[in-house]
């Protein structure tokens, strides 16, 4: 009781000497103790009233967001586009000097888009080439189907943007940049 009657005298007095008439909260402080104790008990009881379940281990991986999707769309984009400049380049050795630096570009977006990917310990992004159109007859029509690929690709990449984080719409449109630009350099490209 004496305890109580200092405290208030204290407070008394420091509202006084502050000039403030009355203090808004905290007007009966914990302490220290009690704060502790009354956290201690009521942890037990919020996580009781919360619901919340531990991952169920048996109902496997959680399915793929929408955002790693299209990141894997993008993957697949560029390695088919590597298969084709990689095809084209071995059926057309004369083209090499023209088309290897384009193709080192498309190693470069692929290595930028891979890195983006978390790859669970013990698994790894396959290297999946889900489309292989035959690479033409002659220099001037894989040439065009070239064009036309990176033309699509640039495309696709674009449409990619809608709903893509702001770092991975910023590298999908930088690819897609490039790709518009490669299909000027294949225009410049004698066959």
């Amino acid at each position: 009781m004496l305890y109580d009657a200092a405290d208030a005298n204290r407070r008394q007095t420091r509202r006084r000497l502050s000039g403030l008439s009355s203090v808004a909260c905290l007007e009966t402080m914990l302490r220290r103790r009690q704060l502790l104790a009354a956290s201690a008990t009521t942890l037990p009881l919020f996580a009781a009233l919360s619901g919340c379940a531990g991952p169920d281990p048996l109902a496997g991986p959680p399915p793929l967001s929408a955002d790693v999707r299209v990141l894997f769309a993008a993957v697949f984009a560029e390695e088919n586009l590597v298969s084709l400049y990689k095809r084209t380049v071995a059926a057309y050795s004369p083209l090499a000097p023209s088309l290897t630096p384009l193709l080192a570009e498309h190693l470069a977006h692929l290595a930028q888009l891979r890195a983006r990917i978390i790859e669970p310990p013990g698994k790894r992004v396959p290297h999946t080439v889900t489309s292989r159109p035959p690479v033409a007859d002659t220099r001037t029509a894989a040439i065009a189907g070239l064009r036309a690929a990176e033309q699509a690709a640039s495309t696709a990449a674009l449409r990619r943007l809608a709903g893509a984080t702001p770092s991975l719409a910023q590298l999908y449109a930088s690819i897609a940049a490039s790709e518009a630009t490669h299909v000027t350099a294949l225009d410049r490209n004698p066959a």
